[in-house]
C-alpha cells in the first residue's frame, strides 16, 4: 500500500511540474517599459522635434483624438499633423503620465496622464491649455510597446 501511495504522489507530483506554471509576463518590467517610452516620446515631442522619431512610437494604425480636431489615424495623417504642429508659432507640448493599467494578457495597456499646451495667440501671447490624457498601448511582436489610441481634452 505504501509503494501504491508512493508512486501515486509521485506521478502527480511529474504530472504537476510538467504542466505550464508560467504566471504570465512580467507587468512591472512591462509597466518601466511603458514609461520610459512614454517619457522619451514626450522629450522628443515637446518642442516638436523630429517628426520621423515622434511618430515611431505611434503603431502604423494609430488613432489620435484631439479635442475639437477631426480623427487623425495613420502613420501619414500623424507625420502630418505632426509637421503642421512645427508651423504654429511658440508650440510645445509636455505630458507626464501615470497609472499603467494591463489587459489580462499583458499584451495592452492603458494610461491617465496630464499635458500641458503651449503656443501664441493671434496676437502674439503665449496661451496655455491643460489638458488630461488616456493612451493606449500595445505590444508589438519585436517586444516594443507602441501608442495605438491617444485622447485627451482641455478641462
Amino acid at each position: 500500500m505504501r509503494n501504491k501511495s508512493f508512486f501515486l504522489f509521485l506521478s502527480l507530483a511529474i504530472i504537476t511540474g510538467s504542466c505550464n506554471t508560467s504566471s504570465g509576463p512580467d507587468l512591472k518590467a512591462e509597466e518601466t517599459m511603458i514609461m520610459k517610452a512614454d517619457s522619451t516620446w514626450a522629450a522628443l515631442a515637446k518642442d516638436g522635434g523630429d517628426a520621423e522619431k515622434i511618430i515611431e512610437y505611434w503603431s502604423d494604425d494609430a488613432v489620435v483624438l484631439a479635442p475639437g480636431q477631426p480623427i487623425v489615424k495613420g502613420k501619414d495623417a500623424l507625420r502630418k499633423m505632426v509637421q503642421e504642429s512645427k508651423n504654429i508659432p511658440g508650440f510645445s507640448i509636455t505630458w507626464k503620465s501615470s497609472d499603467v493599467q494591463f489587459s489580462p494578457d499583458g499584451k495592452m495597456a492603458y494610461m491617465s496622464g496630464e499635458n500641458l499646451m503651449t503656443m501664441n495667440d493671434s496676437t502674439g501671447n503665449k496661451i496655455s491649455l491643460p489638458g488630461r490624457s488616456y493612451t493606449i498601448w500595445r505590444k508589438q511582436a519585436d517586444g516594443n510597446w507602441k501608442c495605438v489610441v491617444d485622447t485627451w481634452n482641455h478641462p
